[in-house]
């Protein structure tokens, strides 16, 4: 008698312990990473760099999605001479956008051996690098003048697909190596409703 009694209280209280559970775990994720996994990652991110500086910048950026390791990210390589902007780039949205990060470095060299489009190995680095050194000189990509340090921005938290990313390039003693990267996000236009 008491195991069925036992057995029809565990029965009764099943439900709502799945329920505790499940909020348990909700409760355990942070604002941050909460905002970013239920961003709705659909559509493009536009992004501008501006080098504010004298020097060459060298950079790989992009993005990508921390929970898939196999997909390639999408990402560009690029060299921006001092005091000039490059021209826009359109990327498809993912839930993480890295200029110089870490990560977004390990992820393209781990996919290297497939079909990842590296085009300049020589800024395939971590942070941004700046130098004065001439185009074509073996130094061209190095950090001859300093370093601006990575930055890892999250989607539904720093920036929304369908919006514009701006990056400026700014030289200052203050900042670790020498340099920093200020960003502004402009939110995607939102529909008017014609009156009803």
């Amino acid at each position: 008698m008491r195991i069925r009694g036992l057995a029809a209280l565990i029965r009764s209280v099943r439900g709502p312990c799945a329920w505790a559970v499940l909020l348990g775990l909700i409760s355990s994720c942070s604002p941050t990473a909460f905002l970013n996994l239920t961003a709705t990652r659909r559509g493009n991110i536009t992004i501008g760099l501006i080098n504010n500086t004298p020097f060459r910048a060298n950079l790989t950026f992009g993005g990508y999605d921390p929970l898939d390791q196999t997909t390639i990210p999408v990402f560009t390589q690029i060299r921006i001479e001092g005091n000039t902007t490059a021209p826009t780039q359109t990327q498809q949205c993912r839930r993480v956008l890295s200029l110089g990060g870490a990560e977004l470095i390990r992820l393209v060299t781990l996919q290297r051996a497939g079909t990842s489009p590296i085009n300049d190995a020589a800024v395939l680095h971590q942070d941004i690098y700046f130098s004065s050194a001439p185009a074509g000189d073996p130094l061209a990509a190095a950090p001859t003048e300093g370093t601006a340090q990575q930055l890892v921005l999250l989607d539904g938290v720093d920036y929304l697909c369908g919006g514009v990313l701006t990056f400026a390039f700014v030289q200052d003693a203050g900042s670790p190596g020498g340099f920093r990267v200020d960003y502004t996000f402009v939110r995607p236009a939102v529909p008017q409703l014609p009156p009803p």
